[in-house]
């Protein structure tokens, strides 16, 4: 799948809806106006690359979980959805899934033999996150109008406010 159709499919989900959330149009637009089109490297991607899908022990990662949503893409892909904020678990300033900085993930990357594009990787952070708070409006509207009221499901359906304020954070214009 290529970003321009993520971002129209993201884009229909979110309509589907009818729940307007500025900060989501907001957020549309500005990867529309950013797409950096089809990547020149394609590999296998992960799709849910985070902390909470890898198995680590005393002598580091272990496994890798979680491989339903792996697809052949663009490899920015799981670097900027390491660094959604809804994976750092309220540490914020570690962007790397809580526990890390861009730099230091960006050189690890780099001295495994692999080409870092941090435009692109902030470009997938962004849709990440959106595709997080739609997912999470997804939740909510399933609690909403059943079958399954869950609390679970309520629970996780709140949590699209906060991919709000981190796409706020991202999307604001830096310096000065």
């Amino acid at each position: 799948m290529s970003a321009t159709k993520e971002i129209a499919d993201l884009e229909r989900e979110y309509r589907s809806f009818n729940w307007p959330r500025p900060v989501f149009e907001l957020a549309l637009r500005w990867l529309r106006e950013r797409d950096p089109g089809p990547s020149q490297e394609v590999t296998l991607v992960h799709g849910d690359f985070r902390h909470g899908n890898l198995i680590i022990g005393a002598d580091g990662v272990r496994a890798v979980l979680d491989w339903e949503l792996a697809h052949v893409g663009d490899p920015m892909e799981d670097l900027g959805w390491i660094c959604v904020n809804s994976w750092r678990f309220g540490e914020i300033d570690k962007p790397v899934g809580g526990f890390g900085t861009r730099e230091e993930l960006f050189a690890g990357y780099e001295g495994a033999g692999r080409k870092v594009d941090p435009d692109r990787v902030m470009f997938w952070e962004v849709m990440g996150t959106l595709r997080w708070g739609i997912m999470c409006c997804g939740m909510m509207q399933r609690f909403r109008q059943g079958p399954d009221h869950s609390m679970e499901r309520a629970m996780i359906g709140r949590r699209s406010s906060e991919t709000e304020i981190d796409l706020l954070r991202l999307l604001a214009p830096r310096g000065g």
